[in-house]
């Protein structure tokens, strides 16, 4: 495969298809995924709750403090991926985009399994997460060895699966801003620049470094246009931060849909404060302002208690229960059909190098 192939194309981990074929996309979820974390040491009892598995019993604790149950934050189960998924075909849903990379333990084959079970386009990604989840030797890694490892994920595939990248991303920056994770965003910038890929950013939690994160992307090289930050509903960036990330060219990414039962403290700082529908109420007021074209939408399920399994959403709920409100607050087909398929098609697909 070489980016001059991908051009134009969508990359899936089964293939390359037509953007036209994306149908119905939630542009940020997890399908198999861990993100739990060795509970420090502490008192008996915590560590008895962290080791325990997610029920009936402590759904209420998962809800609201997510990391306490290390097994809300660890899918493995492609079964139950396969079923998670599956709902979302049955709605309409066309493609999932796919962001568990390298420090989220992203699982090429498993993937692969959940899309052939399901029929589902799935989007896999490539690069690396916040600089919590780095390997150990990443003080030691160059750019240059970061740009080929994300570049051969895209082209030849991830490792020896033969299942390649779709999209760069998410790239996860954190606040205080990390020196890795700046080299990783550069690297990535500059992988982007030779295979035509899109890019997520996961960023700095603060309106300040948002914008220093898209100015260094920008610098390193990166086509502004074909990058998406993702969080800007969670993370509750102002107005005045949005316009300046919008007028960079960027996409903006509210993936915070069906969060609203889940508020929890990231990084000291309480996010998912909104509802679906005050989400709803900012983005109308982004397309009044001529921003439709800009807008991506997900769910970036990331919990176990999220899924239909444990009582959550699942990720049909973008389909069954917000396009109702969308209509239901006046939004016509049009626009819903560009914030859930043109949008992302035109997002997802290669620009070439």
């Amino acid at each position: 495969m070489n980016a001059e192939q991908l051009k134009g194309k969508v990359q899936t981990v089964l293939g390359l298809i037509e953007p036209a074929s994306v149908g119905i996309t939630t542009c940020h979820e997890h399908i198999l995924w861990d993100m739990s974390v060795e509970p420090e040491i502490g008192p008996a009892s915590e560590r008895g709750l962290s080791n325990q598995k997610v029920s009936l019993d402590n759904l209420y604790i998962a809800r609201a403090h997510p990391g306490a149950i290390r097994d809300n934050m660890c899918q493995t189960d492609v079964s139950l991926a396969i079923k998670e998924v599956a709902l979302f075909k049955y709605a309409g849903g066309g493609t999932i985009v796919e962001l568990s990379q390298n420090g989220l333990h992203r699982d090429p084959m498993g993937l692969a399994r959940v899309a052939r079970a399901t029929g589902i386009n799935i989007v896999m990604g490539s690069g690396y997460y916040i600089g919590i989840t780095h390997p150990k030797d990443m003080d030691t890694r160059s750019e240059e060895e970061i740009t080929d490892e994300v570049v051969r994920d895209i082209l030849v595939g991830v490792g020896d699966t033969g299942i390649r990248s779709g999209i760069i991303g998410e790239i996860g920056n954190s606040n205080p801003w990390t020196s890795n994770e700046k080299k990783v965003l550069r690297a990535c910038a500059v992988a982007q620049q030779r295979t035509g890929a899109p890019i997520n950013i996961h960023p700095s939690i603060s309106d300040k470094l948002v914008l220093e994160n898209i100015a260094v992307a920008k610098e390193a090289g990166a086509d502004l246009t074909h990058i998406a930050i993702s969080h800007v509903d969670g993370y509750e960036f102002s107005r005045a931060t949005l316009r300046k990330i919008l007028k960079a060219g960027c996409y903006v990414e509210y993936d915070g849909f069906g969060h609203s039962v889940y508020h929890f403290i990231y990084q000291n700082r309480v996010i998912h404060e909104d509802s679906d529908l005050r989400r709803l109420y900012d983005i109308t007021g982004l397309i009044n302002e001529g921003y439709i074209n800009q807008i991506l939408l997900g769910q970036d399920l990331f919990m176990k208690c999220a899924l239909t399994a444990y009582g959550g959403y699942g990720y049909a709920h973008m389909i069954n229960n917000l396009i109702p409100l969308m209509r239901a607050k006046g939004m016509t087909e049009e626009q819903i059909n560009t914030l859930m398929i043109e949008n992302p098609m035109r997002f997802l697909r290669f620009k070439g190098a």
